[in-house]
């Protein structure tokens, strides 16, 4: 094989490569169809009716809240904002059966630093009235522990907030914040964003 024909084949393989690369941060606001914005309401209700600050806090390597839906439902994508110096390293998201403890999804995703971004996820069913826990892993922190915090609403001078919260078909039970820092139980509610179809 000539050098001309090498050297082609190797930009050609790269270009394939290249093009079939996907977002790393995955900014697209998430495929699915119909989406409703249930979390998203419920958090910022939250804060406005118990009057709790949104901010970057809780030096712990898992965030994580419990939760149960009303209605059947699907989530198909889940979004998250990561501490500035964190973004070039992924996550894992895990969604738990709480009564069984089983994964029933795990997935490691890069998120944008300056806004909410999404991972998209094989559809996941969701029974009515049945606990499921949505955790938020970062093991990976550099140097200092303080790069674990993420976006929360927690209410100043209070040790706790008041569960459960509602909105629409989504109840939040509890939320928890353990690893390396913590552990509280229902100190703030971490802002992980459920998506469903």
């Amino acid at each position: 094989m000539n050098v001309k024909k090498m050297i082609a084949m190797i930009c050609a393989i790269g270009f394939l490569v290249a093009s079939c690369k996907k977002d790393p941060i995955g900014t697209s606001k998430t495929p699915c169809t119909g989406a409703t914005p249930e979390f998203l309401s419920l958090y910022s209700n939250a804060s406005q009716q118990q009057q709790l600050t949104d901010m970057n806090l809780v030096d712990a390597e898992v965030h994580s809240y419990s939760f149960e839906v009303n209605t059947p439902k699907t989530v198909c994508s889940i979004g998250y904002q990561s501490c500035a110096g964190l973004s070039q390293i992924p996550y894992v998201i895990e969604i738990r059966d709480s009564v069984s403890n089983a994964v029933l999804f795990s997935g490691s995703s890069l998120f944008d630093s300056l806004a909410m971004s999404y991972m998209s996820i094989p559809p996941l069913s969701l029974m009515p009235n049945h606990t499921y826990t949505v955790n938020r892993i970062q093991t990976n922190w550099p140097i200092y522990i303080t790069q674990t915090i993420g976006r929360v609403l927690y209410q100043p001078g209070n040790l706790t907030i008041q569960f459960p919260i509602n909105q629409g078909a989504l109840k939040i039970t509890s939320s928890h914040f353990y690893g390396n820092g913590g552990p509280m139980a229902n100190f703030a509610l971490p802002c992980i964003d459920l998506v469903y179809q």
